[in-house]
């Protein structure tokens, strides 16, 4: 890289262009006057004490005191790590203002929907979703595609996967993954859109697949809201996992415990596999008033059909509830976060 890009580079990080070549020049020459960082860099005489006090106060140049007075550059991978760190926070503070600002204005998380342009960033975020997951995976696609996914699938062992496509034999680098379930699709067209959903955090749709990937005439949609992630969940499985042959279950004795999962849908799989009578821990709202709850006890049954999904605990304390998913409205409880144990 040409100093000149270095410089422009340092500028975005809010170096004036004086500051940026006076630090890029006390790196060449080490530990110097300031009369020689003037006449290797070319900066004004007049304006050079100026620059290296700036410097020294943005944290790139140590001020070594004497007689003559030293200037040292700081070494550039604890300067970058810093400036790194404080444009995190700055981008997550500045994240955060502006999702409270939404809320606060329309009471409710700031939808994000966006389209994608190209094959290969269809891919890229299809891989983000995979290993930005906390606790499960929802891939309906084609096995044209599922191969694309196969690394970002195969580093994932911690999150719940269900995957559905049209498989002609199970591969090797999904047979042996205990966290998954696989489904064959139906042969219908409609089967083979493509879905991948983590958690209620992100989406992704599109239809079919291009037929020569490198055009760029390719978009796919990208969601970041959960009130329509948990139609996509509830399309997810209706259309799509309801309607295959499921050829792999979770090999669930081997997964650590407790298995946190975020759709009742999900659970309800999982309980299907597993049988009732587990051990439960959920997170979410009583429906009457809203307010935060947190119950644990044992499963004694689930309710699942096209429109609606529960299951019903029996509390610690003996109290049977009825706990649905996002968007519930027929049950006692709104369950948001479910630990199986």
């Amino acid at each position: 890289m040409i100093e000149d890009e270095i410089i422009q580079k340092l500028q975005k990080f809010g170096l004036t262009k004086y500051e940026s070549l006076a630090y890029i020049t006390l790196l060449k020459l080490g530990p110097s006057k300031a009369t020689d960082v003037t006449r290797e860099s070319g900066i004004p005489h007049t304006r050079i004490y100026d620059v290296l006090s700036s410097l020294s106060k943005k944290g790139f140049v140590d001020v070594m005191h004497g007689t003559p007075r030293l200037y040292a550059p700081v070494n550039p991978e604890i300067v970058l790590e810093r400036l790194k760190k404080e444009l995190i926070e700055d981008i997550e503070n500045l994240k955060k203002a502006f999702e409270d600002l939404y809320k606060e204005t329309h009471g409710e998380e700031l939808p994000e929907i966006w389209t994608i342009h190209g094959f290969e960033n269809t891919i890229e975020r299809a891989e983000y979703i995979i290993r930005s997951a906390k606790h499960e995976i929802l891939i309906n696609t084609p096995f044209e595609f599922l191969r694309q996914l196969r690394d970002a699938i195969e580093k994932r062992d911690d999150a719940l996967m269900i995957i559905v496509s049209n498989f002609s034999e199970i591969p090797r680098w999904l047979k042996e993954k205990d966290n998954a379930i696989l489904a064959k699709s139906g042969e219908a067209p409609w089967l083979m859109g493509t879905w991948v959903i983590g958690d209620i955090d992100y989406a992704l749709f599109f239809g079919t697949l291009p037929e020569n990937k490198g055009k760029e005439r390719f978009y796919s949609f990208w969601a970041k809201s959960a009130k329509l992630i948990q139609n996509y969940v509830h399309w997810f499985y209706t259309m799509y996992f309801d309607n295959s042959t499921k050829i792999k279950e979770l090999n669930y004795e081997k997964l650590s415990k407790p298995i946190v999962l975020t759709h009742i849908r999900t659970v309800i799989t999982v309980l299907k596999n597993i049988g009732v009578n587990r051990k439960i821990e959920v997170i979410g709202r009583l429906l009457k008033d809203k307010q935060q709850v947190k119950i644990s006890g044992k499963v004694l049954e689930y309710e699942y059909t096209p429109l609606t999904a529960n299951i019903t605990i029996e509390t610690d304390n003996g109290e049977k509830l009825k706990v649905g998913g996002l968007g519930s409205y027929l049950e006692d409880i709104e369950g948001e976060v479910f630990l199986l144990y």
